[in-house]
């Protein structure tokens, strides 16, 4: 398929942001700190513009905040499946939603997750009738920074298996493409076991990249 000329829109949560570019407030990871630490050179090293740039596309908007869930009402500001988030995407032709890591470590069950992900696929369809929609599943980082500290303990993230499985029984049976990074047995590089270093993102985004070029 020829993305040459389309509108991007993403909806994520911190693996997402970039200050000054996503909502600038505190829930904002990818600060310059954050971005000094992962070796980045500036927002064209985020997963997403590296998707983006490479299809030949543009970007509409980046909707994300460090934090989110998918599920409303859990972690930081509103859950990615709210009517809220879902609005505020502009006028896309295509939509990235990578999301997920958040409800697991905060403990949301399996089948709420589920839940949210069918809510939140079912909105963006009904407010956006004519965008393509490519959902991610989870997958796991590998901590290349020895001293910073694992983001939430390691524990929460040995089983991502059930809820990449949930994203893709819900971009199934919404008719979404489905971009499996479990599948690809990737452990990205991470800061932290979770937020991709300027490497990782690269990393993240060939895998995209993979799928949307097929």
């Amino acid at each position: 398929m020829d993305y040459t000329g389309k509108r991007f829109s993403v909806l994520g949560d911190s693996i997402s942001t970039f200050k000054g570019v996503t909502v600038d407030d505190p829930n904002t990871f990818y600060g310059r700190v954050m971005c000094e630490k992962g070796g980045f050179r500036g927002v064209e090293d985020t997963w997403w513009r590296r998707v983006i740039d490479g299809l030949g596309g543009t970007v509409e908007r980046v909707n994300a905040y460090a934090g989110s869930c998918v599920t409303d009402g859990f972690g930081l500001g509103r859950g990615m499946s709210s009517a809220e988030r879902v609005d505020a995407l502009g006028a896309p032709d295509v939509i990235l939603i990578f999301g997920g890591a958040n409800d697991l470590g905060f403990g949301v069950p399996a089948e709420e997750f589920r839940a949210s992900y069918r809510l939140l696929l079912a909105r963006l369809r009904a407010r956006y009738p004519n965008a393509e929609l490519v959902c991610s599943t989870l997958i796991n980082g590998r901590k290349v920074l020895e001293d910073e500290p694992f983001f939430m303990g390691e524990e929460p993230f040995k089983a991502l298996e059930p809820f990449s499985s949930v994203v893709r029984d819900c971009a199934a049976e919404a008719g979404a493409r489905l971009v499996d990074m479990a599948a690809s047995g990737l452990r990205y590089d991470a800061i932290d076991g979770c937020h991709p270093t300027a490497g990782g993102m690269a990393q993240l985004a060939d895998l995209w990249l993979a799928v949307l070029r097929a």
